[in-house]
């Protein structure tokens, strides 16, 4: 069974496998990252001719045998070799990159696909925000996270077993960071949730708010009968005067009413506080009646 994060992470990634490029130079790079993850190559091509020659073997152009070869992959690397072979001489990926390395912007962010697709997961917005990638070394994860910090988005890193992991937890910068990987659609499914679940937990906060407050305005209309009770039972309501015995009344009238509500029952209307007061008087009555009580036992 899948998971929310399988779900979506491998439907970012089908989208991200059919992200058009224009330059050379971008495919070069992020050519260079899936197979660079899949191969087991150096990290980075200290010179990118030799690497490029070596990857144009017929011997280098096969996966390693036994990788687990997502189709999402096949049709990545398919695409990228064909945008490759398809360049002018002079404008050989190989040369474009030799030239424009990672410090361009283009360059950095076809980088950062390729890796992603190879090493990255993201969880569904409705389960949480946490997108990571899990890479081999810690040399290649600080280049990861060097990389991310050129965009200005902040991440975190840490060691989990045998990798270690370059992880985003704020729901901006994941949304930032798939922008710039190129997946818009997903860009837009993710902030869709994202507004669903916030809408969600408010309305939530606000109905369990609600309920609260019914339960205190419940309690509270209880209490304040049995006060009523008692006064009426020892000394009688009529006793009481005449701005109590009216409050006193009404409260038993409309026990389902907030103070605000039994208020407007009276005639002239009372404010809110007023019936705070008078109901007050009526507790210190019902109290000292009990008080008494507790002193002749």
């Amino acid at each position: 069974m899948k998971t929310g994060r399988d779900t979506f992470s491998r439907t970012l990634k089908e989208e991200l496998s059919r992200v058009e490029i224009t330059g050379a130079s971008q495919a070069f790079w992020e050519d260079y990252a899936i197979r660079s993850l899949l191969e087991g190559e150096g990290w980075m091509p200290q010179n990118p001719t030799q690497a490029e020659q070596n990857r144009a073997s017929p011997k280098r152009q096969a996966l390693t045998p036994g990788t687990r070869a997502r189709p999402y992959l096949l049709r990545r690397l398919f695409y990228l070799r064909k945008k490759l072979s398809g360049t002018e001489p002079a404008l050989s990926g190989v040369e474009t990159a030799s030239k424009a390395g990672l410090d361009d912007p283009r360059n950095r962010r076809s980088y950062l696909r390729g890796i992603f697709l190879v090493r990255g997961s993201l969880i569904s917005p409705v389960r949480g925000h946490h997108l990571e990638i899990a890479l081999p070394t810690q040399e290649q994860a600080s280049l990861v996270r060097k990389l991310i910090a050129g965009e200005g988005l902040k991440s975190g890193m840490v060691k989990r077993r045998s990798a270690w992991v370059v992880y985003l937890k704020d729901a901006d910068d994941i949304s930032q960071f798939l922008a710039l990987l190129g997946a818009t659609r997903s860009v837009l499914r993710y902030e869709d949730i994202r507004v669903q679940k916030t809408v969600k937990s408010s309305v939530l906060r606000q109905m369990n708010m609600d309920k609260a407050n019914l339960s205190r305005s419940v309690e509270s209309s209880v209490k304040q009968i049995e006060d009523i009770l008692l006064l009426d039972e020892e000394i009688g309501l009529k006793r009481l005067p005449r701005a109590l015995r009216e409050i006193a009344e009404a409260r038993l009238n409309n026990p389902e009413l907030t103070m605000e509500e039994l208020g407007q029952t009276l005639n002239p209307p009372i404010s809110k506080s007023a019936v705070n007061h008078r109901i007050r008087r009526i507790a210190q009555k019902a109290e000292s009646l009990r008080n008494k009580y507790k002193r002749e036992q």
